[in-house]
């Protein structure tokens, strides 16, 4: 059984699945290929909260992160991207 914290976790994990669909196809391809890697449901707290603010950004913005035509100042940020990429090869 689950207790609290892994419950809530689960439920945060399954809104950022929703969250990744995007409007553009190419992006919604590189989401769903990260999801599918289980990569997604590895990430400690922090980057999944960096993953909440990576989908904030516009779909331009970050069809441009991830053709690595812009990088971002954020660290943390650069590295999930960086990440999401990785399964994309």
């Amino acid at each position: 059984m689950l207790d609290d914290s892994q419950a809530q976790r689960r439920l945060l994990v399954e809104k950022l699945k929703w969250r990744s669909r995007r409007s553009q196809l190419e992006l919604d391809l590189i989401f769903v290929r990260f999801i599918n890697s289980g990569k997604l449901n590895d990430l400690s707290a922090q980057e999944l909260s960096t993953y909440k603010e990576l989908l904030e950004l516009d779909d331009d913005e970050l069809w441009l992160l991830f053709q690595q035509k812009i990088m971002v100042n954020d660290q943390n940020l650069q590295l999930l991207v960086n990440q999401i990429r990785q399964c994309t090869k």
